[in-house]
């Protein structure tokens, strides 16, 4: 139909009527639908635009009784400020995000970057490139913006055949992931076959091993069949070939992620791929502008304090760290220990995450009090808040933090803390101690995050930047998840488990924070059955929650009325 489109426009003259015009692509010839892969190949071309464009611009002339080079002369899209052109991507792809938390313009926690950059990757969105020369630089900006690559040698020679012939995509990429696998597949074995109906398609398509889902899901023979077909990567790169790969293809990426996987017994991913006699002089290529560092999986990147060191002499300019490790181990809060003794002065952001909120393992209770003895990593995690502006952490956490953190902050400089968000999985207990259990029905666990939340107030003196603090117990297994324990403060406004001691430490610390309302009940008191008296479970979360009245608990009067 678009073929013949030019005849018709050139043997129309310019004031010819809509009747016309219309009486005459009724007469065309209706083409016949064509296959799928018929119209792939007759896409439009770039190449074809020109001729497109001057087409369109002649049928509009005619329709509005004007000449052509009146239409040309009228404004077009690609006339507006590219301000306007800019907002108009971001309501259909979504805003250039900053690169930095410190960028964000609130007050607490840190941004996960594991989607802040993605954009759209539709079709229908990559073809608004071939709008304008500037709507394809714009487009190419959010398309390319964060690139995840795969950590194998071919992996990354893809990564380089591809950027290499087009060179003007390296300067859009701000985010780089490299996830290494744990699996491949055995040389010339087919995929595993498993019970149930599945499709030749499903058979066809590339099989992945889930690690995380119980084998006694999985009949014997299933797991045997999967043990067959696959075997643990062989042909992985190393951090010093990921590290030269960043350093030559993306020179404007400030943002690294580094993805190692989780499995029984693990790989570690190698440093480099030869060891010299001396291991201390050997470097990983140098990242300047790398400024945030994420590890998923870091029991697979790092396993030595060491290893840390090596990374961050590569990373000069680093100032944001995340890391997340996929289950609870003991050795990850001894090596954590031991890192962060060696944090360079440049972090200001740190993440740490020991235990995953998917996994229900947790560490078992006399290693950790053992560990406590000569790694205590609170201890250690408050020598550092003074340096830091935001501190985000998912794991056992005591009183220690902050009291640490009152008798290393500084005097003389202002410390720069300005967040602290706390995800506490158990609180430290004292060695002697034999109750370790969690729960709003543990009274000993009640009382140790109770002394948390009070050195937290007393924090607040020695911290004036702090603006948001937020400490909380998340168990979805509770009787009542809305009774969790939590306490948070911001812009002087509490919220959580309070009695008097904490108010104290709160009005002596920041005279301005106050809570909102202090409620004595947890819920509406009635009577039972047999007479007695029992207090409700809350429709919602209370904003104060009085620390006593977990005692409710031990007493047996908290139930449904």
């Amino acid at each position: 139909m678009f073929t013949e489109l030019p005849t018709i426009l050139s043997s129309s003259h310019s004031y010819a009527s809509h009747q016309e015009i219309r009486w005459r692509l009724l007469q065309m010839p209706t083409p016949r639908p064509k296959q799928a892969s018929e119209r792939r190949r007759q896409s439009l071309e770039p190449q074809d635009l020109p001729e497109l464009l001057e087409n369109t611009l002649k049928l509009q002339a005619i329709l509005s009784r004007e000449a052509p080079e009146e239409v040309a002369r009228r404004p077009q899209l690609q006339d507006l400020p590219e301000e306007i052109q800019q907002g108009v991507l971001d309501m259909l792809m979504g805003m250039l995000s900053s690169t930095s938390s410190s960028g964000l313009g609130r007050s607490h926690g840190m941004r996960n970057w594991s989607n802040a950059m993605r954009h759209p990757r539709g079709r229908h969105h990559s073809d608004l490139a071939l709008v304008s020369r500037i709507w394809r630089r714009m487009i190419q900006e959010r398309l390319y913006r964060h690139v995840k690559i795969k950590g194998t040698k071919q992996g990354l020679e893809e990564a380089a055949d591809w950027f290499l012939l087009s060179p003007h995509l390296q300067q859009y990429v701000r985010h780089i992931e490299i996830w290494v696998p744990v699996w491949e597949r055995r040389a010339g074995q087919p995929p595993p076959e498993l019970s149930g109906s599945m499709t030749l398609e499903q058979h066809e398509r590339p099989h992945t091993v889930n690690t995380m889902v119980a084998t006694n899901l999985r009949t014997p023979q299933e797991v045997e069949n999967i043990n067959q077909a696959y075997q643990l990567a062989s042909s992985n790169s190393t951090l010093d070939e990921i590290f030269g790969c960043v350093s030559c293809l993306f020179p404007e990426a400030c943002i690294l992620t580094i993805e190692g996987g989780h499995c029984k017994k693990p790989p570690m991913i190698q440093q480099f791929r030869t060891l010299k006699p001396c291991p201390a002089d050997q470097e990983l290529p140098e990242l300047p502008k790398i400024r945030t560092l994420v590890m998923k999986g870091a029991w697979n990147v790092m396993r030595e304090d060491t290893h840390f060191i090596t990374l961050t002499n590569a990373l000069p300019n680093l100032r944001e760290w995340h890391t997340t490790y996929a289950k609870p181990k003991t050795k990850a809060y001894k090596l954590i220990s031991s890192v962060v003794r060696h944090i360079p002065a440049t972090l200001t952001h740190l993440n740490l995450c020991l235990e995953g909120f998917y996994s229900k393992d947790t560490v078992a209770s006399m290693k950790m009090r053992q560990l406590q003895l000569t790694h205590h990593l609170c201890r250690d995690l408050g020598r550092l808040l003074p340096q830091l502006e935001a501190f985000t952490f998912t794991g056992r956490v005591c009183s220690c933090l902050f009291t640490t953190a009152i008798a290393c902050a500084d005097k003389s400089h202002k410390p720069r803390l300005k967040s602290i968000d706390l995800i506490v999985k158990n609180c430290c207990r004292d060695p002697n101690t034999w109750n370790d259990g969690t729960g709003i029905h543990n009274w000993a666990f009640i009382k140790a995050f109770e002394a948390l939340v009070m050195a937290s107030a007393r924090s607040l003196e020695a911290y004036p930047e702090l603006t948001f603090l937020r400490i909380r117990f998340i168990d979805l297994d509770s009787p009542c998840p809305l009774l969790n324990p939590y306490f948070q403060l911001q812009r002087n406004i509490c919220s959580g488990i309070w009695n008097d001691d904490i108010l104290s430490a709160l009005s002596a610390a920041r005279p301005t924070a106050s809570f909102s309302n202090l409620e004595e009940e947890l819920g509406p008191r009635g009577l039972d059955k047999e007479g007695r008296i029992v207090v409700g479970w809350p429709v919602m979360r209370p904003k104060s929650i009085k620390v006593g009245s977990y005692a409710a608990f031990d007493q047996g009067i908290l139930g449904s009325v």
